[in-house]
């Protein structure tokens, strides 16, 4: 009986022994999902006392010992920027997702050290060489982000009077020149794009495409071959080939084309609707009524999501 008494004592020791230790990591566990680690604690609070030294003590020491620890992490790099250290809050933050890649903070604070990066470099690329074809290039398509295509093209023709070899820029005035519908010299942009480097996708398809408006179709064919033999799963570039090809009056061979297309991207409403006619063209009804039934039924499904909106409905370029 004594011995099953002292088995008993040992027994609930060890229970309560075990009861304690829990109760300690529950609450250190809880502590850490709430955020509220003494470090992260004293972190922050030099952070919003605007002591951003002591914070960025604070969290260094800390993260000597425990380098994973994500939200000390980034109380730091909040401190840095706050310090004005792009560049350190940038590091810290990359770190920061090499632990946890889909921390909404670390995003967040990384898109606003790469803003200050950037306006920085400007900067220095403006004191370094303010009159650089690549500082007139930068300042032509700031202007187009706001939406002032004049002073882009002013810019853009300054950048090619430094240098008239630059393919990118003269890509870009040319693109520029074809949102204005100003075809012809969008094509001397292109052209000379053309020959100041190799062939790319975004000149072949900006002069296909120039010439389809012209309706000059020989040689938008031309062009957009090149296009799709230089990335053949651009299906912008295989319905503007096929479209160009009906517009010919090549309808067999613009068919397989517009197939590749919706194959690519299966929701493009045009290439159903060219579709449906070069098939009606060719005699084969039941594929033509095949592509409009298709056609309709995303017209019908689009209908909720119209009505949702309070601005008109845009069917947007598709994507390559």
């Amino acid at each position: 009986m004594k011995i099953v008494g002292w088995k008993s004592k040992v027994f609930k020791s060890r229970s309560r022994l075990c009861v304690f230790w829990l109760l300690v990591l529950m609450v250190a566990i809880g502590a850490t999902v709430n955020g509220q680690s003494p470090a992260l604690t004293e972190c922050t609070r030099a952070f919003y006392g605007e002591d951003y030294a002591l914070a960025i003590q604070l969290a260094e020491k800390h993260l000597s010992k425990y380098p994973k620890d994500v939200p000390v992490r980034v109380v730091l790099a909040r401190a840095e920027l706050a310090q004005g250290k792009p560049l350190q809050a940038f590091e810290t933050l990359q770190r920061v997702l090499e632990f946890d890649p889909k921390n909404i903070d670390a995003l967040y604070y990384l898109s606003l050290a790469s803003k200050e990066l950037s306006q920085s470099e400007y900067q220095r690329l403006f004191s370094v060489a303010p009159d650089s074809f690549r500082g007139h290039q930068l300042l032509a398509e700031a202007a187009l982000s706001i939406g002032n295509p004049t002073e882009a093209e002013e810019e853009f023709k300054r950048a090619l009077a430094v240098n008239p070899h630059s393919m990118e820029v003269s890509t870009e005035l040319a693109e520029l020149k074809r949102s204005q519908s100003k075809f012809d010299e969008a094509i001397g942009y292109y052209s000379q794009a053309e020959k100041s480097g190799p062939l790319n996708y975004d000149i072949a398809y900006g002069l296909g495409a120039c010439y389809t408006y012209k309706q000059e179709y020989p040689q938008a064919i031309e062009w957009l071959r090149k296009a799709v033999a230089l990335v053949p799963r651009s299906a912008a570039g295989r319905f503007a080939l096929g479209n160009a090809l009906f517009q010919n009056g090549q309808i067999e061979e613009a068919v397989p084309e517009l197939n590749e297309a919706l194959r690519l991207e299966p929701r493009m409403k045009q290439a159903y609707f060219l579709l449906g006619r070069a098939y009606s063209k060719l005699g084969r009804q039941e594929q033509a009524r095949a592509a409009i039934r298709k056609l309709d039924e995303l017209n019908r499904s689009e209908v909720p999501e119209k009505e949702k909106k309070s601005g008109p409905d845009s069917n947007p370029k598709p994507r390559r």
